[in-house]
């Protein structure tokens, strides 16, 4: 069953939310098509997929832009150079670099787990784990480490935890803010770290979406397109908004509310199991 133009704009928005927000988007689609009857196809994820990925680059443009810049300048003879690099900037260099190798390998396991949204009781159990993950931080001493300061080791683990947000349930950025707040990163750090891993992981998604389009069996309607183009024009937005509420949250008061949000969704989706 194909999406009407509202429901691909709640879906738009419900998907561009969830990316950012550490409450599993993938997690958040499945339950939405399984309230509305419909089904997913490759498309439609591609468009929400690539909306979230516009809106994660208008978002972090200027850190992209400072990184690229540094990188740039290191790159050139020091005798030419009007200034030197940012040091900060290079460490932060690195330290990514860590983080997207350790978590784009972690993709090898998301086509053994790409269907557990079908099973809702799974789903229920990692949403579980998701508020867990959420909810450690708070017990723990705070911290103001950053790229400076963390080890390879830290980005190796950061990024690894990351990975795991392709398993239905779980929060890529979650994941990658509680395992930096763990490893001792500074809350805006932590978090700007997991937008910016965030993007090759996107990248990633979004091959495997347009591979998806090619595989499919089914036609596509000249209506389910614009279905479509409305999911990623809301994506990106709800995106923007979302990544907004995060910086807000990383600097006033924290994600442990997510937490719950996390454990309720279960229940929700542990009652809907038993429903159908």
């Amino acid at each position: 069953m194909e999406l009407s133009w509202f429901e691909s704009f709640i879906y738009g928005i419900v998907s561009g939310l969830s990316e950012f927000l550490p409450i599993s988007a993938e997690a958040h689609r499945a339950l939405y098509l399984r309230l509305i009857g419909a089904g997913d196809y490759s498309l439609l994820r591609f468009m929400s997929h690539l909306g979230a990925l516009l809106g994660l680059l208008t978002a972090c443009w200027p850190m992209i832009s400072k990184l690229s810049r540094e990188r740039k300048i290191a790159s050139v003879n020091k005798k030419r150079r009007k200034r030197a690099p940012d040091t900060r900037s290079l460490t932060d260099i690195r330290f990514l670099r860590i983080c997207v190798i350790s978590l784009v390998v972690v993709f090898i396991i998301h086509p053994i787990v790409h269907d557990l949204h079908e099973r809702l009781w799974i789903l229920a159990g990692f949403l579980i784990l998701n508020g867990i993950f959420l909810y450690l931080p708070q017990f723990l001493p705070g911290a103001n480490k950053d790229s400076r300061w963390l080890s390879a080791i830290d980005a190796m683990i950061i990024g690894l935890c990351g990975g795991l947000g392709v398993v239905p349930g779980l929060s890529r950025v979650g994941l990658t803010v509680s395992t930096g707040l763990i490893r001792g990163a500074d809350k805006r750090y932590a978090l700007d770290t997991a937008l910016l891993v965030s993007i090759p992981a996107l990248a990633v998604l979004l091959i495997i979406d347009f591979f998806g389009i090619f595989t499919a069996a089914t036609g596509l309607t000249f209506l389910a397109l614009l279905s479509c183009i409305t999911a990623g024009i809301t994506s990106f937005l709800s995106a923007c908004f979302g990544i907004y509420i995060m910086r807000f949250l990383a600097v006033r008061a924290g994600f442990p509310g997510f937490a719950y949000y996390s454990w309720g969704l279960s229940l929700f989706s542990f009652i809907l199991y038993l429903m159908i």
